[in-house]
């Protein structure tokens, strides 16, 4: 669910049709996206401290391990472990609108090649993991026995909380592509003609006549559905046609958020 920093609002494009119908889009489209990018912050300040504390942990043990003469390497690959995925998850959830080029660029290959740390439930099980590196670290080498259950307790936590976030969202976006499947209709009846892709507003709308649901997903969660079909890290707030395509093709399996 990682969104860039670097968003800018998507603009606002032609009404919804389908089978001649009208729906007006709102001519703040571009402020009611960005709107939903804020409100994505209270998750990202969640995942951004879990950040700080695992990159804090593996900081503060390198510096101990260094300050006394024992052989342990594997230690040691442990805490620059928690150093570099600390740092990396850092720039990916640092809380800014407009990021310096190179963390949007690192964003980028985090994106690339990481996809899991950009999606809930591969976050939930990503700090679950770290969890268990950021209490040995703590509790077993007696650094501080304290901290290391209040740091384990909050990522424990924050990786459960992600897991069930990210697969109520995923089941209820499978629930959709479904209806959408079993009516038969293909892409191009979701599409106006000569509209490359579907905004958020659009999108709900289109939940809405397949659900017949006003209230399937949230306007955050919205955000995240979108951010799970994009293809690359610039959530502009749509879904392309080829997005679509692919997701109502090939999504037998559930599409994790």
């Amino acid at each position: 669910m990682a969104f860039r920093g670097d968003i800018q609002g998507a603009q606002p494009t032609a009404g919804f049709l389908e089978g001649g119908g009208t729906l007006g889009l709102a001519d703040l489209a571009g402020s009611q996206h960005l709107a939903g990018i804020e409100k994505t912050l209270k998750w990202k300040w969640l995942f951004f401290s879990g950040a700080v504390i695992v990159f804090a942990t593996g900081f503060v043990s390198a510096i101990y391990r260094f300050t006394i003469i024992e052989w342990q390497p594997a230690t040691l690959t442990t805490q620059l472990f928690l150093l570099v995925f600390g740092s990396l998850m850092m720039v990916l959830d640092f809380p800014i609108p407009h990021p310096h080029k190179q963390l949007v660029i690192l964003r980028d290959h985090c994106y690339k090649f990481m996809l899991f740390m950009t999606r809930f439930m591969g976050r939930g099980l990503w700090y679950l993991f770290l969890g268990t590196l950021v209490f040995q670290a703590l509790w077993d080498y007696r650094l501080n026995r304290v901290f290391g259950v209040i740091f384990t307790a909050y990522l424990v936590l924050l990786g459960i909380g992600a897991l069930v976030k990210g697969w109520m969202i995923s089941s209820k976006l499978h629930q959709v592509r479904e209806n959408i499947v079993n009516s038969g209709r293909g892409t191009e009846h979701f599409f106006p003609h000569g509209q490359s892709g579907l905004s958020k507003e659009q999108f709900k709308s289109l939940v809405e006549r397949v659900t017949n649901q006003s209230d399937m997903f949230t306007n955050d969660e919205l955000d995240y559905v979108i951010n799970a079909l994009s293809f690359t890290p610039y959530n502009d707030g749509q879904v392309s046609v080829e997005e679509c395509e692919y997701w109502l093709q090939h999504g037998g399996s559930m599409t994790l958020v």
